[in-house]
């Protein structure tokens, strides 16, 4: 018999919405504040590729690859409904939807 231990959500992934929208908003804080530092950055980059927030991602992404449970992602592929939609989605989806609203931000609410 075997005895399943619910895990209960730490501060960090309870409020995490919430320090998205903090970060974020701090963010556009320092970027009004020091408009000289995003210019600076600008000129670390290779073939248009920005290396600081490469090396951001990395370090934000890292944590979350290492503790894949490979067991999981075979169980996954026995199921390829979810993994073909979840591919659809963000292959056929996202980078429309990101482009309307790149458009918007960008062509309408930051304009000029």
């Amino acid at each position: 018999m075997s005895v399943k231990v619910e895990r209960s959500m730490s501060v960090f992934e309870k409020y995490l919405p919430l320090w998205v929208l903090l970060c974020i908003g701090f963010g556009i804080f320092v970027g009004k504040l020091f408009p000289d530092v995003a210019v600076a950055l600008d000129k670390f980059s290779v073939y248009q590729v920005s290396i600081p927030i490469a090396v951001c991602l990395f370090f934000m992404m890292y944590p979350i690859m290492v503790k894949i449970d490979f067991a999981e992602v075979i169980k996954a592929g026995k199921t390829p409904k979810p993994v073909f939609l979840t591919l659809f989605v963000n292959w056929c989806v996202k980078p429309f939807t990101m482009l309307v609203i790149a458009t918007f931000f960008l062509g309408v609410v930051f304009k000029g």
